[in-house]
């Protein structure tokens, strides 16, 4: 065995073939961990091509039979205490100790005769991507295609998790829970299996009312760049039940986020207030991608009392004024939404790895999605939707002589939708919450406006009479 003498440092020839390859790993580590965000215009991509073609194979069921029926039901879904709760990554999976106002899923059933379409609205900070796995092994016992089935959430952030895998879902949502999220599961099930059972024909009525004094722009604090109509729908019975879908795009934020109770926040106090005057009330999180509420006292109950209770005012006088008829054409679509490569971003110009962003939040499918109600159409996006787009889907559907409602969280999620003009701002919608690049929010709102083209304005059926 040959030794160097004492000391004399080897030739560089004889140090460890090991160390060059660890040199030349550290040297190439950054480039395969951070790269430059990728600008290439969406039009150019093939995701967007796939995408165009997944609308052209999936053309939206449009019919029109006879007067459509609906019904109505609710399930309570809350775990009992203690369950983590989901929506601040800062709780670190903190559970709530006590339960302030019950959670719930909330779901319409309609029929035309012709086919059946349902509208869920769970009380949730989104509707978990597991969730949605699980509810497409259960529609084929219903008789039901995952098109059907219209997703949404109420968006709080003070509702149960449990319901996420991956390491950066879990930082929001909590430990992951199989039996949450079937229960869950079933839970959706049952909904829509009495909502079904409660059929009855139902005159319909598109109304909003103006709500500027309770939304702000978090991102810009502009006036002007806002959704301020609270955008409701309004069902009436023969017999003189009722019943309302109202849609708002301020995030339901208010109370603490430290604070381990569970709560629905201002959209379990506007849903309570209209429900002590009609039979039913469901609420959903609109565009409301940089849209906040905003309240006069400190993040506590009175300011979450507040806002809700003077939603439901605004909204009790806009009922009265809502022309009510009977309605015969009924849609639904949904279509796989194509995405491009994950572009999470640590400054200005460059992002992480896809494959970290991955690892970190998972791979999930994306769809965009739609109900048509008579001459009013729903829109579903998996995000946080801006409302700074709500002007280009309202001209589209104007085009079409349509009105038209946005929803977020559909069963998955790609991160806060806003305006390319933000991209570059410092802000956490806009740096650590925009997951696919400086044109996301152009992209999904274009494949919007192609989807709700789709819908038609609706014929009067053969005979103007109920055949029911």
């Amino acid at each position: 065995m040959l030794h160097t003498p004492a000391g004399i440092k080897p030739a560089p020839e004889q140090q460890p073939a090991s160390r060059w390859y660890w040199l030349l790993l550290l040297l190439l580590l950054p480039a395969c961990v951070v790269q430059r965000i990728d600008r290439t215009p969406y039009e150019q991509t093939e995701y967007y091509e796939q995408t165009l073609q997944n609308l052209k194979s999936h053309p939206a069921t449009v019919s029109t039979g006879d007067t459509l029926q609906v019904g109505w039901a609710k399930v309570n879904i809350t775990p009992p205490a203690p369950a983590p709760l989901a929506g601040y990554g800062k709780r670190m999976g903190m559970d709530y100790e006590e339960v302030h106002d019950t959670a719930w899923v909330r779901t319409f059933a309609f029929d035309n005769g012709q086919t059946e379409a349902y509208y869920v609205a769970l009380d949730m900070l989104i509707t978990p991507m597991r969730v949605l796995q699980e509810l497409e092994k259960r529609y084929p016992e219903l008789g039901l295609k995952p098109e059907q089935v219209y997703l949404s959430a109420t968006h709080t952030h003070t509702s149960f998790g449990g319901w996420g895998r991956k390491a950066g879902m879990k930082i929001m949502t909590g430990q992951y829970e199989e039996e949450i999220v079937q229960q869950l599961t079933q839970q959706i099930i049952e909904s829509i299996r009495l909502a079904g059972q409660n059929l009855q024909p139902t005159k319909i009525g598109y109304g909003s009312a103006d709500a500027a004094s309770l939304v702000k722009n978090r991102l810009t604090e502009s006036r002007e760049d806002r959704d301020t109509e609270l955008r409701f729908i309004r069902f009436e019975r023969p017999d003189g039940s009722a019943a309302v879908l109202s849609i708002f795009s301020a995030h339901p934020t208010i109370l603490p986020s430290m604070q381990p109770v569970l709560s629905r926040d201002y959209p379990g106090v506007l849903v309570d207030e209209l429900e002590e005057r009609m039979d039913f009330a469901a609420f959903s999180a609109g565009a409301v991608g940089s849209h906040s509420a905003v309240y006069f006292h400190n993040a506590t109950f009175e300011s979450t009392e507040d806002v809700g209770a003077r939603l439901a005012t605004i909204l009790r006088h806009a009922l009265h004024e809502v022309k009510t008829d009977y309605v015969y054409t009924l849609g639904y679509n949904r279509v796989p939404l194509l995405l491009p490569e994950p572009q999470w971003r640590i400054s200005k110009n460059l992002r992480l790895a896809p494959a970290l962003f991955n690892w970190v939040f998972g791979k999930h499918p994306a769809y965009v999605t739609s109900l048509q109600l008579g001459d009013v159409v729903l829109l579903g996006a998996p995000a946080d939707y801006s409302g700074e787009f709500m002007d280009e889907l309202e001209h589209t559907a104007a085009q079409e002589n349509l009105e038209v409602i946005a929803t977020s969280f559909n069963g998955g999620y790609i991160g806060y939708i806003t305006p390319e003009e933000h991209y570059n701002l410092d802000e956490y919608e806009t740096r650590s919450m925009s997951f696919f690049g400086p044109e996301s929010g152009t992209y999904l709102t274009h494949m919007l406006q192609l989807l709700l083209s789709q819908h038609d304005k609706p014929r009067m059926a053969p005979s103007a009479t109920d055949k029911r």
